[in-house]
């Protein structure tokens, strides 16, 4: 059997049936999706068992074999080893606390290295690139200065659009005349703004990303059918 022709033809398959929902949603389509989703999962179990549950468990057992294995090491494979038992227990509603604990545990945990994994990098290095020399350096263009200049200023606004401060009662700027506008306003609006364009900018780039896979795939149809 030729493998690499019958992935083609699935490939193709696979395309049309996903592409038959520009004419609306329909079972086709809905068949590719649910075959994704389980070839994901499916995927996904492959990678968790072999690549992490296994070679666990044959590292254990060979620590312990030799008589090598020490009482954290054991525990260290034998708590989160429960853990994962006792939320199996979780349809069951005499188990339902001890399960909601457990949850608990995980989303803290996840979430605090997510946390830890913003900052250090997403945070930090957004800090120190924004920390440039306006002047661009030795050997510099015009257009390295612009960048520099629009880049600092950009992140200061975007930073003064969330400066939340009380504003006073109508009552008491009432007999109050303006001739201009605050400076904080003015402030907040070119930080809005800038904040547009980031996401404009982010946005932009996520749909030349699909449009280039959409182009992937007509290619693919267009080879097909040449």
């Amino acid at each position: 059997m030729d493998w690499a022709a019958l992935g083609t033809v699935l490939a193709l398959v696979l395309t049309v049936m996903v592409y038959s929902y520009l004419i609306g949603d329909n079972v086709v389509f809905r068949v590719a999706e649910h075959l994704l989703v389980g070839v994901s999962i499916g995927w996904a179990v492959l990678q968790i068992t072999f690549g992490l549950i296994v070679p666990v468990f044959n590292s254990l057992q060979r620590e312990t074999s030799s008589g090598k294995a020490s009482l954290g090491t054991v525990l260290s494979f034998a708590i989160p080893l429960g853990l994962g038992v006792l939320l199996l227990l979780r349809p069951s509603k005499a188990g339902r606390q001890v399960t909601n604990l457990i949850v608990a545990l995980v989303i803290g945990t996840v979430a605090a290295l997510a946390l830890v994994g913003a900052v250090a990098g997403t945070l930090i290095p957004q800090v120190g690139a924004t920390i440039v020399n306006l002047r661009g350096g030795d050997g510099a263009s015009g257009a390295d200065i612009i960048g520099n200049v629009v880049l600092v200023a950009g992140a200061l606004l975007s930073l003064a659009y969330f400066q939340f401060t009380l504003r006073k009662r109508p009552e008491d700027t009432a007999n109050v005349q303006t001739t201009r506008p605050d400076v904080g306003i003015i402030t907040r609006t070119m930080g809005r703004w800038s904040i547009m364009l980031a996401f404009g900018a982010v946005f932009g780039a996520v749909f030349l990303t699909y449009f280039a896979a959409l182009v992937d795939r007509l290619i693919f149809l267009l080879k097909l059918g040449g």
